[in-house]
């Protein structure tokens, strides 16, 4: 038997590892992270694990393991993906990274333990982020970065 893969296994294999790659990037490029919420990584967590022991255990084809694999390594990186501040931008999720510069206003407010911050364009929230850090170092970070009319400090 000849193990032979699809162009969609291996596109599919190869989008994974680019994504991985891009992942690997961006976890050197945080100066800041931001909370993180443990029950959405610990269910695809679970989800990645389930489709591992499927693909490994079930299925036979080498094009349907490696894009079962790719699949879960898929749902790793986007259930660890960073979120937080690096030196230029703000990197909410996967579709929301936003170079500072591209930011109209950012809403700082300390709530109980942590520090909020909202980030928007134009007059839509394009994101809110819990970082465990202290006010004065993320406002001196931001105020290095953004005009300080665009950085608005609400009272806890």
């Amino acid at each position: 038997m000849e193990a032979t893969m699809s162009k969609f296994a291996i596109f599919y294999g190869l989008l994974a590892i680019g994504l991985l790659i891009v992942w690997i990037f961006a976890q050197f490029q945080m100066v800041y992270r931001a909370k993180s919420n443990r029950l959405w990584q610990a269910m695809m967590t679970v989800a990645a694990l389930i489709l591992c022991g499927v693909t490994v255990v079930v299925i036979g084809d080498l094009s349907d393991k490696v894009t079962g694999l790719g699949s879960a390594l898929i749902l790793l990186v986007l259930a660890f993906w960073p979120k937080g501040l690096t030196k230029n931008s703000v990197v909410a999720n996967v579709n929301t990274i936003r170079q500072f510069a591209a930011i109209s206003k950012i809403e700082l407010t300390p709530v109980e333990s942590v520090v909020e911050l909202k980030f928007f364009a134009g007059e839509m929230q394009i994101a809110k982020l819990k970082f465990n850090v202290a006010q004065k170092t993320l406002v001196a970070f931001l105020q290095a970065r953004i005009p300080k009319k665009r950085l608005v400090i609400n009272k806890g």
